[in-house]
């Protein structure tokens, strides 16, 4: 009987202990960002991407993509601040080409950043509040009478519209910048291998890939809330298709015409 009580009791107490803990640490994410190549010339799209929108509790993870060792080193070259990018010592961490930094955020708001080496290098990361739960939304898109899905998931924006540029790219519009992970059907696109928004390129990774779908997961970046995405084959505009069909069907029928032709003209000889 005793056990018993004991045992409702660490239940009730890791039940309590659990909805005490922050709501966001459940859906807290890694996000990779980089420092791009050749950013020693570079300002704002020295690092990639930009800004960097993430939620309380995410942990960002920049690679050095450069062959220069680099810093990611919190506040401005005019105002530095101790939040990140330090050692104990106060000494900027210096990451060394393909080396990574990694830092978790804990509070809401905007941290710039920038490479104390090379102060023209700058970044942000912008930190909401926010960490609700992911929704799923969705948008079709009709081409010559087939319909293609697009599902996307997401805690901070959702799906607007999606277009379909034949032999060339999808096209989806979001609400707003954040984290997302996008499903597309590979009879609409197959091969993704280019993500962008205007002329900024957009880091994404693969998350699955089945006989039917693509989900592929990035941030939309702020600003950039119509996407592009390229790959190895899109769906070809019906037109396309049907001249071929018509033109093998106008093919076979000549051909038949032209046998019926000799064939009659051998009966009456």
């Amino acid at each position: 009987m005793k056990l018993s009580v004991a045992l409702a009791a660490s239940v009730a107490a890791v039940l309590v202990l659990a909805l005490t803990l922050p709501t966001q640490a459940a859906f807290a994410a890694t996000i990779n960002a980089e420092i791009t190549k050749n950013a020693i010339d570079k300002t704002a799209d020295a690092y990639s991407p930009y800004p960097i929108n993430v939620n309380v509790g995410d942990t960002v993870i920049w690679t050095n993509t450069d062959g220069t060792i680099h810093t990611v080193s919190s506040g401005t070259a005019s105002d530095p601040t101790d939040d990140f990018g330090y050692d104990e010592e106060g000494n900027p961490t210096l990451i060394f080409a393909n080396g990574k930094f990694q830092h978790t955020f804990t509070e809401a708001g905007d941290f710039p950043y920038y490479c104390t080496l090379h102060t023209d290098m700058v970044g942000k990361v912008i930190v909401a509040a926010g960490g609700g739960m992911p929704t799923e939304t969705m948008a079709e898109v009709e081409l010559d009478g087939n319909t293609y899905q697009v599902t996307a998931k997401s805690a901070e924006t959702e799906v607007l519209f999606a277009d379909i540029f034949p032999n060339e790219a999808v096209e989806v519009e979001f609400e707003g910048p954040g984290e997302v992970e996008l499903t597309l059907p590979k009879s609409m696109i197959d091969g993704i291998n280019a993500v962008s928004a205007g002329d900024n390129a957009i880091q994404f990774e693969t998350v699955s890939s089945t006989a039917t779908s693509t989900t592929i997961k990035f941030t939309v970046p702020e600003g950039g809330e119509v996407v592009e995405i390229t790959g190895a084959t899109v769906v070809p505009e019906f037109g396309v298709i049907a001249a071929l069909v018509f033109a093998v069907s106008l093919v076979a029928v000549i051909g038949f015409a032209r046998f019926r032709g000799s064939s009659f003209g051998l009966g009456r000889f």
